[in-house]
């Protein structure tokens, strides 16, 4: 055989073998991606509240206020806290300002309170902080979800 023969061969041998090992490595793939993420149930009677900190003043539909929660709300097929949030305005007429990203909604405005350069609608799931976005967290029947307009210190 010849010198160019060899080394062709020896460049295939090598691109099957990184090409292997990228195939194994992307076995494991699904469950780092998927880890965190719930399976959705069917429905969820759920709670969401809004508390406006200082900025209820600035509330549309809860002029003044300061903490308003609704008790009942149920979401059925999509049991994300984004789609409770919107059932919950829904119910009480009041507005949701939302950008779709590609990693999901981001809910920028609550009853005319908008976040700001300084301030920002967290989200709580139960009492903590949510470590996963509106869209990805997943409701189950008792769960409580608190947006909370709070300072940003970043």
């Amino acid at each position: 055989m010849s010198s160019e023969t060899l080394q062709t061969l020896g460049i295939i041998l090598l691109l099957n073998a990184v090409a292997w090992g990228g195939y194994v490595a992307l076995q494991d793939e699904p469950d780092m991606v998927y880890r965190y993420r719930e399976t959705p149930a069917a429905s969820a009677n759920v709670t969401v509240s809004l508390d406006f900190g200082d900025a209820g003043a600035n509330a549309t539909t809860f002029a003044n206020a300061t903490t308003v929660s609704f008790a009942g709300i149920v979401v059925t097929n999509d049991t994300s806290a984004y789609a409770a949030t919107i059932a919950a305005a829904r119910a009480n007429g009041f507005a949701v300002g939302v950008t779709m990203y590609s990693f999901g909604p981001y809910v920028h405005t609550l009853d005319g309170v908008a976040g700001d350069s300084g301030h920002y609608w967290e989200l709580n799931h139960n009492g903590a902080y949510s470590m996963v976005g509106a869209g990805d967290l997943q409701l189950h029947d008792g769960d409580t979800i608190a947006w909370k307009y709070v300072v940003a210190d970043w």
